[in-house]
């Protein structure tokens, strides 16, 4: 709960100051954020499996930074914009990972779903027979 209010109050921090950000440094800010947007959208689906390790999401985590950074920074140099395809790529993975997210949360609603109907079934069945308690 700390984490989600942490980020509201950033979000409502950097919508409402006026930062001015120089040129040059606006293709490394947009790689920064969609590479932090892939990262929490592929930490929460390790989440939901059970699978979520700290020190390799960090690990994780570093590695696409310091890779997105080096693609455009060499983008830069030879005049080619690598930062668009370094935001395809990981804008890719997060559509991947928010379709496998919201596959798991369907499923989990679907058995829930499943489970209380078999249960209404039981209680109708329970009701209709004399002497069965």
């Amino acid at each position: 709960m700390v984490v989600i209010i942490g980020l509201l109050i950033g979000l409502l921090l950097g919508l409402f100051s006026n930062v001015p950000i120089p040129s040059n440094l606006v293709p490394y800010l947009a790689v920064f954020t969609v590479v932090g947007i892939e990262s929490l959208t592929s930490s929460y689906r390790a989440l939901q499996q059970d699978e979520f390790e700290p020190e390799k999401f960090l690990i994780e985590f570093f590695a696409n930074i310091v890779i997105a950074v080096l693609l455009t920074a060499l983008g830069n140099q030879i005049k080619f914009d690598f930062a668009l395809v370094v935001a395809f790529i990981f804008a890719y993975k997060i559509f991947r990972n928010v379709s496998l997210i919201s596959r798991q949360i369907y499923l989990l609603w679907k058995a829930w779903r499943t489970g209380r109907s078999e249960e209404q079934k039981l209680e109708q069945t329970g009701d209709s027979q004399p002497g069965a308690e």
